[in-house]
């Protein structure tokens, strides 16, 4: 793929907003929205004809998915961290004090456990999650355990409440549709790894007898990759990130829930190039909830969900047409193949569970 130039800065830059754009003409729908609605970017610059050319020539591969991204709740290793963090500690007294507190496969705390039951019984939740069709999760108990508890094993939806159960299913597509979820877990959701136990998964036939619900193919026997002598690079972090993001986008199921951890997501969403993170959320024109919103690069807080569209573009140079490219997997394609990742954050509504 051709470098993106340094005149747009994709990581940082609010380009344009990405619809949820039909199936019919895919390809011509996306770029001519991408290229109408350009906006300044956060120094109120406006872009010149290079940045409306990169948007031009930028094209979907797969159809778009609604994903909700969930943090895990409150796990032994967070709370004295966690609470010293909000009160503007620095990273290295953030990461003493985990180690301090640190234990293996960190398990959710009473209050943890309390948090995702709390979040899996709000309405505004459940009618969020009523049609998810794939629970993807870390390999991590504290975020099995989480989604879990948001969105029980037996469970169409999240601690169904009667007023919003689901309608009577009218044919076969519909039945498929609100069939259970199946539940996934893939190895590169998993905490920045390294050095701290709470990083460390258990073996595979273990989280097997913990979670029996749970499909845990993907993930090797024994845990091949952590090492107590250093952390994972960030950079390492970010692409490991944006890897499964690509495994989400080659998947059948168009609405997933995602539950992981709050530094996975910060270096995957603020530190790839390639994973452009846009905000879409609707003000109603209220200009004192436009100031005062959360920022949608602010970490994720424990038990805190934020729902976005993802779509996975080409630029025009890379020959690649719509559903052509028959898999995203970059170990596949030999890494010749690298598309960018839109996540545009679509509502409001969610933004704290806590």
């Amino acid at each position: 793929m051709a470098p993106v130039t340094s005149s747009l800065c994709l990581s940082s830059y609010r380009p344009f907003r990405v619809p949820f754009v039909s199936m019919s003409n895919p390809s011509a729908a996306a770029t001519a929205a991408a290229a109408r609605r350009m906006r300044l970017d956060n120094d109120g610059v406006v872009l010149g004809p290079s940045s409306l050319s990169l948007a031009s020539a930028l094209k979907p591969i797969r159809p778009p998915k609604r994903l909700f991204l969930l943090r895990h709740g409150q796990a032994a290793h967070n709370p004295r961290a966690e609470h010293a963090r909000e009160n503007g500690c620095s990273f290295e007294e953030f990461l003493r004090l985990m180690e301090k507190d640190d234990a293996y496969d960190a398990e959710l705390t009473k209050l943890g456990e309390e948090q995702a039951i709390e979040a899996g019984r709000r309405g505004r939740v459940q009618r969020a999650l009523r049609d998810v069709d794939m629970i993807v999760s870390s390999p991590l108990s504290r975020a099995l355990r989480t989604a879990d508890l948001i969105f029980p094993p037996m469970s169409h939806t999240p601690h169904l409440n009667p007023s919003l159960s689901a309608p009577q299913m009218s044919s076969p597509f519909e039945e498929e549709a609100n069939s259970k979820p199946r539940r996934v877990c893939v190895e590169d959701f998993r905490e920045i790894n390294g050095k701290l136990l709470n990083a460390k998964r258990r073996p595979r036939f273990e989280l097997e007898q913990n979670f029996p619900h749970w499909d845990f193919s993907l993930i090797p026997p024994n845990d091949e990759t952590w090492t107590a002598d250093e952390y994972e690079s960030s950079d390492e972090c970010a692409e490991r990130g944006y890897r499964a993001l690509l495994w989400l986008m080659d998947q059948r199921e168009r609405k997933i829930l995602v539950t992981c951890h709050g530094g996975l997501l910060s270096y995957t969403l603020n530190h790839n190039s390639k994973v452009i993170l846009l905000d879409g959320r609707e003000t109603h024109g209220d200009c004192e909830e436009t100031m005062s919103r959360r920022c949608t690069r602010k970490r994720f807080g424990n038990c805190e969900m934020r729902e976005f569209d993802i779509t996975v573009w080409a630029l025009g140079d890379d020959n690649a047409t719509f559903g052509a490219i028959e898999s995203l997997d970059l170990l596949k394609n030999g890494k010749i193949f690298q598309p960018l990742i839109t996540l545009e954050e679509i509502t409001m509504t969610m933004d704290s569970l806590r």
